[in-house]
């Protein structure tokens, strides 16, 4: 008569594997976003470095801009004039700190690079292949790289919705 109240229902066995099987499947998604995210790393790291790059180039021109604009008797207190140097000014700081996000993973990767020569794992092994100093470096300050970039894209915006108003003026 024990066995009998002790026993579970097949609902609830067929709840407890759905339960489990459910955890399985989630820490082998986690696992797989982690290797994904490992793999991809250094290309995302090096378009970041590429469109640093890109930027310095369009500062350089937008500064220039600025320059010619300012060699006007009546630049100083044209509010387009005032809106590029205010622009310049938000586009040095947003490539700086870009500069020194990117400065600090490449330096991070080196010398991670030389300590772990010895050890065998990082996040997962190294022996896999495709973890790179790099990525791990990446890994902490990706997401407020790609703030920066985005700041830095709606500024590059701002700037193309100003000269387009100027042009049409």
């Amino acid at each position: 008569m024990a066995d009998a109240t002790e026993q579970d229902s097949p609902l609830s066995i067929t709840a407890n594997i759905a339960g489990i099987l459910t955890f399985v499947v989630a820490i082998l998604a986690a696992a797989y976003v982690r290797i994904t995210y490992l793999r991809n790393s250094d290309q995302e790291y090096f378009r970041v470095k590429t469109s640093l790059s890109w930027y310095k180039t369009e500062s350089t021109w937008l500064a220039e801009l600025v320059r010619a604009a300012g060699e006007r008797p009546d630049a100083k207190y044209q509010p387009e004039y005032q809106m590029y140097t205010f622009v310049m000014d938000d586009l040095t700081k947003l490539e700086q700190r870009l500069l020194e996000l990117v400065e600090e993973t490449e330096a991070k990767a080196g010398s991670e690079d030389e300590l772990q020569k010895g050890k065998r794992w990082a996040t997962v092994p190294k022996s896999w292949g495709f973890t790179t100093g790099v990525a791990m470096a990446w890994m902490p300050v990706r997401t407020k790289a790609l703030e920066l970039v985005r700041q830095r894209d709606a500024l590059t915006a701002r700037v193309s919705f100003t000269q387009m108003s100027m042009m049409s003026s």
